[in-house]
């Protein structure tokens, strides 16, 4: 059964510690410095060492909330930028079905080679192939990733959707994982209503299944590290979002990518992990924390559906 949910930004910011942040930041395209909001020059050293601060906080509990419902397994939704496939194979769904994964556990913004920061998570296999058939069995058509080969960039390996986001909540890599990929960047791309239908899929799925479950949506909100919303923060959408998922309106979500939008494109498409989870859930969520950071060029969220019975979440 999905007993937890959880969803996060997975920007490289929050996995760096905050003398990166500048780094990060630097990113921005050229085009794109003269054009920054007024507001990022409000960012001084001190505001981003609060901003991380609030990230650890949210892990914190993210972290005790987990402990505390001790699964069997993680579930990670969420997408594949250019590591796990490329354009020779970019499929508009794919569940991972081997034994393990590996790849970087720290952003390439940190100085040092990819492979230092290596880590390997075993696979709930099993569960992964049941979700892959089931998935089948209800109309979709996803991809079987069956071993590692990374296609887009060896050096980082799994997707940062699962590898950054694993070690701050289980930082002894004890509990194994699955990866469900939905293209979230790169057309065609599925709609907010399929993505919501993917959430009451996996529900279903998962409804009997013997094992204690954690559901991840990784990634979002609003954001466009490369393109020519980089450094810009859709804040109004972003707390649309949040204000659908705390009053349980997830599907009113399902129209969200059924138009072209340029605040839609780039990054901002990882909403459709947090469209599948809700799904999934069917019940209210927890917001721990919301902020945009022009430095992390993202609306940093985090969020829970606490196990049921849980009445702390009530009280937050």
């Amino acid at each position: 059964m999905i007993g937890l949910g959880i969803a996060t930004s997975h920007a490289p910011a929050v996995f760096c510690p905050a003398e990166w942040w500048p780094a990060v930041y630097e990113g921005v395209p050229d085009y794109m410095r003269n054009s920054q909001p007024p507001t990022a020059s409000l960012e001084t050293p001190q505001v981003v060492a609060q901003h991380v601060a609030r990230i650890e906080t949210a892990f914190q509990t993210l972290r005790a909330a987990v402990a505390a419902y001790a699964p069997d397994a993680i579930i990670y939704v969420g997408d594949d930028q250019g590591d796990m496939f490329n354009e020779s194979n970019n499929p508009s769904l794919a569940v991972f079905t081997g034994d393990e994964v590996w790849g970087a556990s720290k952003p390439r913004y940190i100085d040092q080679p990819l492979e230092d920061s290596h880590i390997t998570v075993a696979v709930h296999t099993d569960l992964a192939k049941r979700i892959l058939a089931g998935l089948v069995e209800r109309g979709f058509d996803p991809a079987n990733l069956g071993k590692m080969q990374p296609l887009g960039n060896v050096s980082q390996g799994m997707s940062h959707m699962l590898i950054h986001p694993h070690p701050r909540l289980v930082p002894e890599l004890d509990i194994p994982v699955v990866a469900i990929f939905i293209n979230e960047n790169f057309p065609p791309l599925p709609t907010g209503q399929r993505c919501w239908d993917l959430g009451l899929a996996l529900r279903d799925i998962l409804g009997d299944a013997p094992e204690r479950i954690v559901l991840y949506a990784s990634g979002g909100l609003s954001h466009d590290p490369r393109g020519p919303r980089a450094g810009w923060v859709d804040e109004p959408l972003d707390n649309w979002v949040l204000e659908r998922i705390k009053r349980n309106e997830g599907e009113k979500l399902i129209n969200l990518f059924a138009f072209d939008s340029d605040t839609l494109r780039g990054g901002t498409g990882e909403i459709r992990a947090w469209i599948t989870v809700a799904a999934a859930m069917g019940r209210a969520a927890t917001v721990l924390d919301y902020f945009p950071s022009h430095h992390a060029k993202c609306g940093l969220a985090f969020a829970y559906w606490p196990e049921q019975g849980d009445t702390r979440a009530a009280a937050q």
